[in-house]
């Protein structure tokens, strides 16, 4: 695959933002546009700027046809706390096993996810239900995000993201 230029607003402060506690949706589509969603279980931004966002492949069939279909993908990225959020698209995502690191960055995401939840006054086992998965029936979504977008609530919402100064 030819490199990519990564984008002037992919910065460290979104990675990083990216890669922490946040709550991750992903949404597809399939050719009569019919949508499919799913939860993340993590994410991974290389130096590059591949982005891979990990799921749970029982839960995620359609997602993953559909991704597998057109090779496109919005992420939403979301502090439950503070309300953040920030949305990326792809469009030329694909599917893939995990590897040794992937695996590890979801076991970290589960447990900066689950003291997110904990801190709010939940129980450990209510977040730890939701992100619960099979090790080896979970799958990679690999993108390099060409679009991103400020999706936090208020008048910024919508716009789309530009390189902090």
């Amino acid at each position: 695959m030819a490199t990519r230029p990564v984008p002037d607003w992919f910065d460290a402060d979104r990675t990083a933002f990216m890669q922490s506690g946040v709550s991750i949706s992903l949404g597809a589509r399939d050719g009569s546009l019919r949508p499919s969603v799913t939860r993340g279980l993590g994410c991974r931004v290389l130096p590059d700027g591949e982005v891979r966002v990990y799921v749970d492949g029982p839960l995620s069939q359609d997602l993953l046809r559909d991704v597998g279909g057109n090779a496109q993908i919005a992420v939403v990225f979301s502090d439950i706390v503070r309300h953040r959020t920030l949305q990326v698209k792809a469009t030329d995502a694909r599917v893939q096993a995990l590897d040794a690191d992937d695996q590890q960055a979801v076991d970290a995401y589960v447990d900066r996810f689950t003291a997110v939840v904990v801190e709010l006054g939940y129980p450990e086992s209510v977040p730890r239900a939701l992100l619960a998965s099979e090790r080896l029936a979970r799958a990679a979504i690999a993108c390099h995000p060409h679009e991103g977008f400020e999706q936090t609530p208020g008048p910024q919402a919508g716009q789309r993201l530009e390189p902090t100064r």
